[in-house]
Order: C-alpha cells, then structure tokens, then sequence
C-alpha cells in the first residue's frame, strides 16, 4: 500500500479588492498521509497559482488541470511502490522524465480508455508542467519540447509541447458517444420545421420536469430559455427575477440578475467550486408560455412546500431546506433523464427517439446548447448571440450596444417559435405533451 498520495483541496481565503475584503477560492494540491489521514500542502501548488489561479477567473479552470496532474503524480508514486524498472531511480520530482509522462498517457490510453479529446488536454497540461519544472530548475532531465503557434481567443501564442511518442488509440474502435449541443433529434435535425419541433421537445421534457422532478423544473427552463449555466442558476435568490412590462411571472419578458452569491447562499459547504457563477450580468429570457407557467408554478407551489428553509430568499432547494448545491441540482437532473428515456422506450414509435438520446452525451448543460439554436434560428448573428449567452466577449461599448439590439428584438423570438401551424409537425407522437400542454395554455389566460 502506498502510504502517500496527492490530493486537491479547495480553500477559501480573504483578499482586498478596492476598499473591500472578499472571499476568494484556489485550488491547493496537498499530500495525504493514507494512514493517518494527515494533510500536508504540498509547494507543486505554485504551478496552479502562477498559470491558473490569477489569469482563468475561473476554479474551475484550475481544477482541471490540477485533475489531471494530481492523478500523473499518483501514478508515479504507484509505479514506484511497485518497483517498476522504468522509475527505480526515481526519489522525487525532480526525477521525472518525459517517459514517465508517455507511460501515464498509455495507461490513460489502455486503462482508462480515453478519448482523443481527453488525452490531448492532458497532454497540455502535463507538457506544461514540465516546462515549468525546467522554467523552475527543478528537473535534472532535461525534456525535448516542440514550440508551436497556435490562435487562442484571437491571439496568436506559443506554445511548448513535449514530444510524446505513446501510441494513441484507434479511432475507428473507440465508442465515444457524442455530446448532444441541442435536443432536436437527429431524424429531425434536417427538417424544414426544426424550430417547431424543438420547441415541441422543449415544452415536453420541461412537463415531464414538472411532475417528476419539480424542484428543478423552472431551473432547468431558465438555463434553456435564458442560456444559464448550472451555477447562474442555483445561484440566484428570489428577488433576481424582474418581469417586464408590468407582467407578474415574466410573460411579457423576463430578466434575471445572474450575481456570484456564494457567500450568501453556500457558506455552509467547504468546495464551492461548482457552485461559481462564471460571468455576473443581467440576463434576458426568450419568451415562451411555458417558462412563465413554470416559473408561476415554482412561487406558488414548489416553494410554498420547503419547510424550515435555511435562507428564506433562496430560489432553489433541496430535501433539508438548503439552498440546492450543484451535486444535488446534477442528481436531480440525471433522474429527470433517466425518467425520460424511460419515457421514449415507452412510448410507441418513438425507439428512434430513445436510441438517439441514450447514445449520446448529455446533462443540464444542454439547455445552453438549445439556447444557443434558438438565438441563432430566429435571426440573431454570432455576436448577437454571445452577448446574448453571457459570453466573455460582451464588455466593450459596442458589445453593450449589441445587447440593447438583441434584448429589444427578443419579442420577435415569440412569434418565430411559437408553433402557429400545428399540422405541419403532426407526425410528432407525444402523449405526455398533448395531455399536460393544455394545463399551460389554461394557465396562461388565467395570469
């Protein structure tokens, strides 16, 4: 048994910004003694600190790249406790040598079976590691690196690679289902009424929410019709949502304060990483019916039912009364999926439906995905778009006046989307649908 293994930890601490003391998050990569449960930081955190830590805005973005060291370096320490002949001269860090890499990168290959977009982050990282650990006179061999010149964020870069020579898988054999970016099925995708049939898509895995998982229904409306992350959304408090046009439930429009309230909202949880929100801003909602009904339904009956609520301005909770952390909003979720599938293979002539969904990658972020489709089809440009998603990019003048156009012309999304010519898509056999949407049409007249 190895008596040591590397672990991350996230930590708080306090930092002056302006004339405010905030709370700040970083990633620390730390030894674990196996026996004695002892934890010791460990100085390799540096790496994470000088490239992630003040330049990504985001944990994030540190704890991927510590996800992928912290396991490159446990598996040295385990090749080592089994003598393995390729690292019995190794004692330490300053060991290590481009084939420790390549053997861990086979094993990721062999063992882990990765996929070719997964071993080329890792291939990044670790060659970045290295580079530092020369950069920082701690390797004594010195490894052989290419420099290349990439195009990132509309800069050209340099980058320094190191020559790797494992041998990569076979991409015909390797199954790797594809990562769904919208809910439009594949057997539509093609089709000149794709805009309906998504919405038709939409509004049902959005009833199915609400009777199966009705916790997380309105959330999951917002993150398809407003473009949400996870965390903008579990993030927000009750008074973020401002309707429009003197409508009660966002009928008429729908902006939401997306803000980092994680202090407020997730103080009782040591890793809020998860919980972050990615780009603070005001959010403008395409219209649909059924977001409104969701979010009317949410007020007036999800959280009528939270008893003893731990903060009584939080929007979102879970079974004990606290406001819904991300572990808990993504196991809700994938029961919402699991209830869905099971949906399709039950409902007859919908198995195409069922395969298409179950063969491919998918989680709560798809709903920014379907956003995304949406903001395009009804005629908003690429710009448009990304301001309109929350995007980095929406910070010069001129951004912000793409935001004023693209949140003007919302409306005109209504009528692109709705579904004026129901004939058209009549060949769509949804029974759950057809019962629930007209407890929606109902509730709409009554609002």
């Amino acid at each position: 048994m190895v008596t040591y293994r590397f672990d991350l930890k996230t930590i708080r601490y306090n930092i002056k910004q302006g004339g405010n003391i905030i709370k700040a998050q970083a990633i620390m990569i730390v030894i674990k003694n196996n026996i004695t449960k002892e934890i010791f930081p460990h100085p390799i955190t540096h790496f994470l600190y000088k490239f992630y830590n003040r330049n990504s805005g985001s944990i994030n973005t540190e704890k991927a790249v510590a996800n992928v060291i912290v396991p490159f370096l446990n598996f040295v320490l385990r090749e080592m406790s089994e003598r393995k002949k390729e690292f019995l001269l190794v004692k330490g860090i300053a060991d290590l040598r481009i084939e420790h890499a390549n053997l861990f990168l086979r094993y990721c290959v062999e063992e882990k079976e990765n996929s070719i977009s997964t071993l080329m982050k890792k291939e990044d990282y670790i060659s970045k590691f290295y580079k530092y650990l020369l950069d920082q006179g701690v390797l004594k061999d010195k490894p052989v690196f290419s420099l290349l010149t990439i195009l990132r964020d509309d800069k050209i870069i340099e980058v320094y690679k190191l020559d790797y020579l494992y041998k990569k898988p076979d991409i015909t054999k390797l199954r790797v289902k594809v990562k769904r970016k919208d809910i439009v099925p594949q057997s539509n995708e093609s089709s000149a009424n794709k805009q309906t049939i998504r919405l038709y898509y939409i509004r049902e895995i959005l009833l199915l929410a609400k009777k199966e998982t009705p916790d997380i229904a309105f959330a999951i409306a917002l993150q398809i019709f407003g473009g949400l992350r996870k965390g903008e959304a579990i993030n927000l408090i009750r008074t973020a949502l401002k309707s429009q046009n003197s409508s009660k439930f966002g009928e008429e429009g729908l902006i939401v304060e997306i803000r980092d309230r994680q202090d407020y909202l997730f103080s009782r949880l040591g890793d809020i990483s998860k919980e972050q929100v990615k780009n603070p801003r005001d959010q403008s909602c395409l219209i649909d019916p059924i977001l409104s009904y969701l979010y009317k339904y949410h007020i007036e009956v999800v959280l009528k039912k939270i008893k003893n609520g731990k903060n009584i301005n939080a929007l979102f909770y879970d079974n004990q009364g606290n406001p819904m952390s991300s572990d808990t909003f993504d196991k809700r979720f994938l029961k919402l999926k699991t209830l869905y599938l099971g949906m399709l293979l039950g409902t007859k002539g919908r198995y195409q439906d069922y395969l298409d969904f179950s063969q491919t990658r998918w989680r709560s972020h798809i709903g920014r995905g379907v956003f995304t489709n949406m903001c395009l089809d009804v005629g908003y440009n690429e710009k448009q778009t990304a301001v309109l998603r929350g995007d980095k990019s929406t910070k010069s003048m001129e951004d912000y006046f793409e935001v004023i156009s693209a949140t003007y012309n919302i409306h005109k999304a209504l009528a692109l989307l709705s579904p004026e010519n129901s004939d058209k898509v009549s060949n769509l056999n949804m029974p759950f649908y057809n019962k629930n949407w007209k407890e929606v049409e109902e509730a709409g007249r009554k609002i």
